[in-house]
Parts: structure tokens; sequence; C-alpha cells
């Protein structure tokens, strides 16, 4: 095993050391803060350690031949993914989990205990199951400290940057930061896919959001980005604040208002066009396709298509098939795959929440009699 996994082991055993010890109510001064110092190098931990400690507040089961054999079955499972309760109990002894006990002081009760690492290993399995599908890596070399929080296809996640910002991932998108130097003199991270922020406002210390070839600066500010590799355009959509936006290999800038939306073409930038853009305006007059417009707004005149997803809501509004199916696949975490290429073209209007996928599409199909469709597992063919 390489230092960097070990490393990483070490540190989310030391931490699930830690809560122990807290949620007994034994950790000295040090070790409550140096279980504050791991949460913050650990995206979304503090979460996890606010929803353990609400979870150990609720009665135990009665039960005890229950809890038992829950007990030992979670032993198992948790020595499966590289956890082993018991045997750091006997290596750690001084730092298990205790309880008060009137015929042995100062040990650990079996029957209290069973009721205790039942709820215990159960979090943990929770959380390492998250991290199977939001993955957070922390490498142990300080200088190269790069986080990661990351979605699949049909998930959505919301949390807190170091600084407070909020984020809201959108499906199959990943978002990256340096948790060694984030905030230093900036507030810097880079977007895969689709995400949301509430930027917490500081002159001092810019939020720039790096997204295939354009740069975002923020002060303060609430956006959206759609970066996703493989599609057609980059969007930015600015719904608070002021933004300025800039591009790799172009000269000048963009300065985004509120209800701004860029749309900047994910091709590849003509020579001539990184030598003639000099003037902010240029950015989009110079760049093929590019065009700044203004949100949506859905029929109900409330709601913003582009920030729906938000509330795990899929609104569209005069989109191509083409357009809605990525987005259907995100949300609904399925494969769409429309063999006419008519049929791409055709609009739609509409908005999904509690649909599932198969009712969303006998809902399209309501509204365009015209294209059948096939399901096969979570693969979707659309046809005439």
């Amino acid at each position: 095993m390489s230092p960097y996994r070990c490393n990483c082991y070490m540190m989310k055993d030391r931490i699930w050391t830690l809560v122990s010890r807290k949620l007994s109510g034994e950790a000295t001064a040090s070790e409550l803060a140096e279980l504050s110092d791991l949460i913050k190098t650990q995206a979304n931990t503090d979460l996890y350690l606010q929803a353990i400690e609400e979870f150990w507040k609720i009665p135990p089961e009665k039960d005890e031949d229950f809890l038992e054999a829950t007990y030992h079955l979670h032993l198992n499972r948790l020595k499966e993914k590289g956890f082993d309760l018991e045997k750091d109990k006997e290596q750690d002894e001084p730092q298990a989990l205790y309880f008060d006990d009137e015929d042995r002081p100062g040990k650990l009760n079996r029957k209290k205990s069973v009721i205790a690492l039942s709820v215990l290993s159960a979090i943990i399995l929770a959380f390492i199951f998250y991290n199977s599908r939001n993955s957070v890596t922390v490498p142990a070399n300080d200088k190269i400290a790069q986080t990661e929080v990351s979605t699949k296809s049909g998930s959505r996640t919301n949390f807190r940057l170091p600084d407070g910002t909020s984020v809201w991932l959108n499906g199959n998108s990943k978002l990256e930061y340096d948790i060694s130097h984030f905030g230093e003199s900036l507030r810097e991270v880079t977007l895969i896919g689709e995400a949301y922020f509430d930027v917490v406002k500081n002159n001092d210390k810019p939020f720039i959001i790096h997204a295939n070839k354009i740069n975002i600066k923020v002060v303060g500010t609430s956006l959206n980005v759609k970066a996703y590799p493989g599609e057609k355009n980059t969007e930015t959509s600015l719904i608070r604040g002021s933004i300025e936006v800039t591009m790799t290999g172009v000269n000048g800038k963009c300065m985004m208002k509120p209800n701004d939306k860029l749309i900047i073409p994910n091709g590849a930038i003509p020579a001539q066009i990184e030598k003639t853009v000099n003037a902010p305006e240029d950015v989009i007059g110079k760049i093929p396709m590019a065009k700044m417009v203004k949100l949506t707004v859905a029929q109900d005149e409330q709601t913003i298509v582009e920030t729906a997803w938000v509330e795990n809501r899929l609104v569209f509004d005069h989109e191509t098939f083409e357009e809605l199916s990525l987005k259907m696949e995100r949300f609904y975490a399925v494969s769409i795959r429309i063999e006419d290429k008519e049929l791409k073209s055709e609009q739609f209007t509409g908005s999904f929440e509690k649909e599932t996928f198969a009712e969303a599409l006998n809902a399209l199909q309501l509204s365009k009699p015209f294209f059948k469709y096939n399901i096969n597992n979570r693969t979707i063919t659309i046809f005439k």
C-alpha cells in the first residue's frame, strides 16, 4: 500500500477514534481540538458528526439478542472495509468507548457496548458508503492537499467549503480545491460538470472558478456554472451580484450582471482570435457562437430554468430532445439514445419532479406522440 493510502486510512481511523471518545464524554480538550482540525481536512465530515450526535440521542432497542447479532454483523462488514474495531480496541485500550457500570467501574459493559458500537459502526458504514459515491481525497503531501467532492448521475449533493460558501453539485459532477492553500490569498476551485455557488463575500480574497476554458472571478454572489465535458457549450448563469469572466488563451474579460447568462462554445479557439481579442466586449464578439442572453423563466413565471435542479426539479423550456435527454440522463441516472436525427431537434417545454423516468417519457410522448421508446434496464432507446 502506498504511503498516501496509508495516510488516508490512518487519518480516518484517528477521526473515528476521537469521535467515539467525544460521544462517550471522555475526550480531553486537546483531543477535541485535534478532532476539529482533522474534520477541516475532510469535506462534509462536520455534517456527519452532527448527524452522529443527533442519532446518538435516539433511545436504543430493547431486544438485546437482536442487538448482539447486529453488533457482530456490523463488525464483520466493517472488517471487509478495513475497519477492525475489536482489534483497534485491544491495541488502543485507553481510547476505547467506555460507559459507567456499577459492577465494573472504568470497564466496557458488554450489553451497553452492543448498543453503542452497533450505532457507531452503522454510521461508519454510512460514511464509507457516502465516500464511495462522493469521493474525498486528501493526499499526505500538504503542498498538494487536493480535496475532491463528486457525484454520480441521478444524485445531487450540497456542502460547504472552508470559507462557508455553499455549493450544490449536480449529477455526474466534480469539484476540486487545494485545502492547504484555499483562502490564503484566493479561494480557488475547479469544476467539472454543474454546480450552483452561493459565495461568501470577501473583497480581499476573490473566489475563482475554473471550468473548461473559462475562469470566473467572484467576490460574493450566487451563480450557476454548467461545464460538462463533451457538451457543446459552457454556461455561466448569474443570479445575484457581479462576476468577471475570462477565457484561457484570450485577452480581455467579460463583466456579467444579474439575470445574465453567458454561453461559450467548447470547441477550439481559432489562432487568429487569440491574437485579436483585446477589449472586454471582444470576448463575446470575436468567439464564434459565443453569446450573452437572459436567464430562462419557466411558464409559472417564478422558476429559473437554469437553477431548478437545485430544488430537485427538472425544468425545461423550448429545449431540443437532444438537450433534454442529457438533462434526463443526469437527473434519472439513465442512458438515452435517440436513433432518429429529426427527433433530436424536436423541442419540449415542461417540468418533472417526483415522476419516474418512465412516467416522464410517457408525459413527453403525450405532448409529442410521434416517437416511441424502449426501456432495457436503465437504457432508453428513442425512435419513430
